[in-house]
């Protein structure tokens, strides 16, 4: 038998800004699916583009309105903004990285390095038997 969801699903986003810790709902199934169609067709129901500000509230709920109202930075909201979005299409773990990084391209690939083990790379060494075949070289006007 399954464990009840509420005993197996995620915390909820906590996000501390200056000093306050921010806690971010649970997305409602009407809010989520809504969500999903929006990332997915870019627009609205009514037709109207969906922006990556549009899908942020309407993850973020009552928390929106609680940033606005404490008047945070810009930067501080983009990266809610951010967070929020990748916590509902990839997981706690790629938020917990976005909200580390932004999205800095340089910083998640120095973070993706710093986390990867010793000795795990996937790539097989050259004379490996992995199961794939190997085509010969095919003759070129040069050879």
């Amino acid at each position: 038998m399954f464990k009840d969801f509420k005993d197996v699903a995620p915390d909820p986003l906590k996000l501390p800004i200056n000093g306050r810790l921010y806690v971010i709902p649970p997305v409602s199934a009407a809010d989520g699916l809504k969500a999903w169609q929006w990332i997915k067709n870019g627009a609205k129901a009514d037709g109207t583009s969906a922006k990556v500000e549009d899908v942020a509230r309407l993850l973020l709920g009552a928390a929106h309105k609680r940033l606005l109202a404490d008047k945070v930075s810009w930067q501080a909201l983009n990266r809610v903004y951010l967070t929020v979005i990748s916590d509902f299409t990839n997981g706690r773990s790629a938020a917990e990285v976005m909200w580390e990084t932004g999205g800095n391209p340089k910083a998640l690939t120095a973070m993706t390095r710093s986390a990867k083990p010793e000795g795990d790379d996937m790539t097989p060494p050259p004379d490996s038997t992995n199961g794939t075949r190997t085509s010969h070289a095919k003759p070129t006007r040069e050879s």
